[in-house]
């Protein structure tokens, strides 16, 4: 049976601000049955806050409007949570006690040390267990509101790796990004310019004396920027690849979901500011596509794929694509830009029994 899945298009009939995109998010929250959601229970926001340059994260309005319809919902407490580091800067982007209406939290604690160790049963490859993060684990209700980019990685981030990649511990993503592979470096083409070092986001690379490219996987996150930047493309990734990573990112969703009491999830995905890369690069980019708008429900393979069928590639805009990238004609726009189908979550998280792909989307007008 399909799931049902709400959406708020961006595109408005007039220009009355009740036709606008604003006062269609507060109706279609006002269509969620919050009360029963979250009705004297404590809420987990999972977002992600963004970083470094990058500032098309979801805007602070969005996010208050939703916080305080949980609260005249009845709900105990409501958190927005991150990893330690997007929640130090979070402010940069908005993104306040004041602005938002509650609490910011870390997802495992300042130290990223407050986690629970879950068994993947059976293993997959090299990945036998994860780490989830305590306050997520320890919420009643987790409200997943994740934001539609781009992913080098992966195809796409949405829904699943916000969870799988943002209710964990460093520990559990490296173990992820470690199922594609490690960095192979190819010496007789690399000409020592530096870009590698200076640009990756958590200086996991050096150059030795003797001038020896050298990884720290304690720190790596395999985000690929170095294998992207390089002029001389001498750095390259070798291992399972996507589809490893992918598989192993629904595992952990999946997991993160278990601890939930069934009816005590939502997932709201928005598509707006769509970018070529996720906002884990810290840095932001022109958009794909215009602004689609914001689908919710509580079936999280459903909203996966609706989001992607929602980002089409005969939409993108022209001039979008940064230099050195261009559309191959085969598959979903995000496949043709970075190679990797990212329906492959999709496929994954309902074999692992968290969804069904089947929707109907129901307009709020």
């Amino acid at each position: 049976m399909p799931s049902e899945l709400l959406f708020a298009s961006f595109a408005t009939s007039n220009l009355e601000p009740k036709n606008s995109f604003g006062a269609k998010w507060q109706r279609l929250l006002e269509c969620l049955d919050l009360k029963a959601l979250a009705a004297d229970k404590r809420v987990a926001v999972k977002m992600h806050l963004g970083g470094g340059v990058g500032f098309s994260t979801i805007h602070p309005y969005l996010v208050r409007q939703l916080v305080a319809a949980l609260q005249r919902a009845g709900a105990k407490e409501v958190f927005v949570c991150d990893g330690p580091n997007a929640v130090r800067k979070a402010a940069e982007r908005g993104y306040t006690a004041e602005t938002i209406g509650c609490q910011l939290v870390p997802v495992a604690g300042t130290a990223d040390k407050y986690f629970y160790t879950k068994a993947i049963e059976p293993a997959y490859l090299s990945l036998s267990e994860v780490e989830l993060a305590g306050e997520i684990v320890d919420a009643d209700v987790l409200v997943d509101f994740s934001h539609i980019k781009g992913h080098g990685c992966c195809g796409f981030g949405g829904a699943s790796k916000n969870l799988s990649m943002g209710a964990v511990v460093g520990s559990t993503r490296r173990k992820l990004h470690a199922l594609e592979g490690g960095l192979v470096w190819d010496a007789e083409r690399c000409s020592h310019c530096g870009s590698c070092v200076e640009h990756c986001p958590n200086h996991a690379l050096s150059f030795d004396e003797d001038g020896v490219f050298d990884v720290n996987y304690h720190t790596c996150k395999f985000c690929q920027h170095c294998i992207l930047i390089c002029p001389a493309k001498a750095i390259t990734m070798s291992g399972s690849g996507y589809v490893a990573f992918q598989e192993g990112m629904a595992r952990t969703t999946a997991e993160v979901l278990k601890t939930f009491a069934p009816g005590n999830t939502l997932f709201i995905s928005l598509i707006q500011n769509v970018t070529i890369f996720c906002d884990c690069w810290g840095m932001t980019t022109p958009s794909l596509v215009p602004d689609v708008g914001l689908l919710a429900g509580q079936d999280i393979v459903a909203i996966e794929k609706a989001a992607l069928d929602l980002v089409r590639a005969e939409d993108l805009i022209p001039g979008s694509l940064p230099p050195g990238f261009t559309l191959t004609g085969k598959g979903h726009l995000f496949e043709q830009i970075h190679g990797k189908d990212p329906y492959v979550i999709v496929e994954a998280l309902s074999r692992l029994g968290c969804g069904v792909p089947d929707y109907v989307l129901k307009t709020v007008e």
